[in-house]
């Protein structure tokens, strides 16, 4: 990705008002697409590359961001492209299991733009 390309972030949320929050708040900072869950978020990355990933965690009752996340991973392509969960488990504790089920970065809902685009920031720094 060279400085001049906007960075593409997938973001992946099932809640409609959420969707078009993330939509608004990201929109001036970064390419963002937005759908509502695992298959969508599948065919997504079949049709485009993104940058860093924006996965909620509890999209439904079969599958997880974390689910998503794993399944993701197999791909090569996607084996790298850095991913935040999102979500409103904020307990003790739930930052450092999402961190080690494979996420960098991790937002509790709610959440601000300052927030979001610091966690993306931070994953899109050079390692």
């Amino acid at each position: 990705m060279s400085a001049a390309e906007t960075p593409r972030i997938l973001a992946v949320e099932d809640n409609s008002e959420t969707q078009l929050l993330l939509e608004h708040l990201l929109k001036k900072s970064f390419e963002v697409v937005v759908v509502p869950g695992v298959d969508a978020a599948l065919e997504a990355v079949d049709d485009h590359s993104f940058d860093a990933l924006l996965l909620d965690i509890n999209l439904s009752e079969q599958r997880t961001g974390t689910d998503l996340l794993h399944l993701l991973r197999e791909r090569d392509d996607m084996a790298d492209v850095p991913a935040i969960a999102l979500t409103a488990y904020a307990m003790p504790g739930d930052r450092e299991d999402f961190l080690e089920a494979g996420f960098d970065q991790y937002v509790s809902k709610p959440f601000t733009r300052a927030d979001l685009k610091e966690a993306i920031e931070m994953t899109l720094a050079p390692k």
